[in-house]
C-alpha cells in the first residue's frame, strides 16, 4: 500500500509573533504593521517575561499540547535587564525552542554585533527604523519556512518508511512535491530522522530551484518579495529548456556513516560563500539553507566541482 504524503500548504493565518520590545513607540508601530498584515501578536517589554512565556510554550510542546504557540520571535537586541542576545542564547539552548526562528531587531549595525547574533542563532535581522515592506516580507518567509520544517518533522514522526532498513538507494526528483516526499521517506534511513529532514529538504529544493531551473539568487529575492516564487517554478518546469532535467539522490549506509549525494543537471554556482551565514546576506529573505543544513543536519557537507553535486555525511558513532 502506498502512503501519500500531502504537499505542505501554508496555513491561512499569517502567523503568531512574540514581540519583545521596550520602546512603546516601536511597539505601536510594529503592532500597526503586523496586525494590518494579519499577524497575531503578543508583546512583552523585557526578556524575563518573554522567557516565562516561551518556557510555557516549550512545556506545551513537550506535552504535545494543542495550545497556541508562536511561529517567530521579533526580538530587540537592547533590552533592560537580560539583553536580547542573552535571551536568544537561552532560546537556542532549549531543545524544545531551538528551532523557533528569532528575528533580531537592532539599531546596532556593526559587523561584530551582527556576527555575534548570527553565531548565536539569529538567522534573520532587521535594523531600526524598521521598513514596513521588509518587515512583512521577512516575517512571511520566516513563518513559512518554520511551518514547513515543523510539518516535515511531523510527517517523519507519523509515517513509517520502507527505507528504514535500506543500505543503499538511488532516486530521482523533479518537483518540490517530490523533494518533500523523498526527504520524509529517506530521513528514516538515519538514526535521527528529525535532525536530517531539514537538510535533505533544503538541499533537494536548492537542486530544483537554483540548479535545474536556474533561478539565480537575485531573481529569487525578487520573486519572494513579489510572492511569485511558486508560480515561477511551475512555469519553468513546463519550459522545454528545463522540463527534462532531474535531480538525483544517492544514499549509502556504511559501517560508521551514512553518506548522501544530491546532484542536479544545472550549470552549478559559486557555493563557497553559502557554507556559512554571511553578514552580507543577513538582511535577505533567503540564502541561509545551506549553512543551516551544514550546521544542524549533517556532520560534514561538501560541494564538488561546479556546485551541482553536494555530499553530506552523518557519522554513526
Amino acid at each position: 500500500m502506498n502512503t501519500v504524503i500531502p504537499m505542505f500548504q501554508p496555513d491561512y493565518d499569517a502567523g503568531s509573533i512574540l514581540i519583545v520590545e521596550d520602546d512603546q513607540l516601536m511597539i505601536d508601530l510594529l503592532l500597526l504593521y503586523l496586525q494590518e498584515a494579519g499577524f497575531s501578536c503578543e508583546v512583552v517589554k523585557n526578556a524575563e517575561d518573554a522567557w516565562g512565556i516561551l518556557n510555557r510554550q516549550s512545556v506545551n510542546s513537550l506535552n504535545h499540547s494543542p495550545q497556541q504557540s508562536f511561529d517567530c520571535v521579533l526580538l530587540d537586541r537592547n533590552l533592560p535587564g537580560i539583553s536580547g542576545l542573552e535571551l536568544l542564547q537561552k532560546i537556542k539552548s532549549s531543545p524544545a525552542l531551538m528551532e523557533l526562528p528569532v528575528i533580531m531587531e537592532t539599531a546596532e549595525g556593526s559587523d561584530d554585533a551582527i556576527l555575534e547574533g548570527l553565531n548565536n542563532g539569529a538567522y534573520y535581522y532587521l535594523t531600526k527604523p524598521v521598513d514596513r515592506d521588509r518587515l512583512i516580507s521577512t516575517l512571511n518567509t520566516c513563518v513559512s519556512d518554520f511551518r514547513r520544517h515543523q510539518y516535515l518533522k511531523k510527517e517523519v514522526k507519523s509515517l513509517g518508511s520502507i527505507f528504514k532498513n535500506c543500505q543503499e538507494g538511488r532516486f530521482q526528483f523533479q518537483t518540490l512535491l517530490e523533494c518533500q516526499r523523498l526527504a520524509v521517506a529517506l530521513a528514516h534511513m538515519f538514526p535521527e530522522p528529525e535532525r536530517v529532514i531539514f537538510g535533505l529538504s533544503e538541499l533537494m529544493t536548492n537542486a530544483v530551484e537554483h540548479g535545474n531551473l536556474e533561478i539565480g539568487y537575485n531573481r529569487k529575492s525578487q520573486l519572494l518579495a513579489e510572492e511569485l516564487l511558486i508560480d515561477e517554478i511551475d512555469e519553468r518546469l513546463e519550459q522545454q529548456a528545463f522540463a527534462s532535467r532531474l535531480g538525483g539522490i544517492h544514499l549509502i549506509k556504511n559501517a560508521d556513516s551514512i553518506v548522501v549525494t544530491i546532484s542536479d543537471e544545472g550549470q552549478g554556482f559559486d557555493w563557497q560563500p553559502y557554507l556559512t551565514l554571511s553578514i552580507d546576506r543577513v538582511f535577505d529573505q533567503h540564502g541561509r539553507g545551506i549553512a543551516m543544513a551544514r550546521e544542524n543536519s549533517f556532520d560534514k557537507l561538501e560541494y564538488q566541482g561546479n556546485g551541482n553535486t553536494v555530499v553530506c555525511t552523518v557519522y554513526l558513532s
